[in-house]
């Protein structure tokens, strides 16, 4: 769905040129299916280990294995990467200092908070069951 962003919030005044806005909108809008391009099966054995490098490099392939190639190469800096010290004190500073298995306490040891209004309700919701219990006891002997 599109949001309708018009200054004039579909009043009438400027209905053709709305339509017409619309209109190259849903045809600049359209879905364009891109090519299905499949990586020849050379290049995967090569990925394998299967197959040299300079077997593979041929001319329909040569883009797969620079685009490969440039994948690794990326991925291992990455993989040299190490976070600053002062941005992991920082990080560690921030974590909570109680381990997670003292913070959650089953329900029957947590505290209860209970409001005054519930209190009475609850008193006076004894007080009647009580009450009835006690008449029902008292009607039957």
């Amino acid at each position: 769905m599109r949001d309708n962003l018009h200054p004039s919030d579909g009043r009438d005044n400027g209905r053709e040129e709305t339509k017409r806005n619309d209109q190259e909108l849903s045809r600049s809008d359209r879905e364009v299916p891109l090519g299905r391009r499949r990586t020849p099966q050379a290049v995967h054995a090569w990925l394998d280990g299967e197959t040299p490098e300079a077997d593979v490099r041929r001319g329909d392939t040569q883009r797969d294995v620079e685009f490969w190639t440039r994948i690794a190469e990326q991925s291992e800096a990455r993989r040299q990467m190490r976070t600053p010290a002062h941005l992991q004190a920082q990080i560690m500073s921030a974590l909570p200092q109680a381990s997670p298995s003292s913070m959650v306490a089953p329900w029957y040891r947590r505290s209860m908070e209970l409001a005054p209004v519930w209190a009475i309700v609850g008193g006076a919701a004894l007080l009647a069951a009580g009450v009835a219990i006690g008449s029902a006891l008292v009607a039957g002997q």
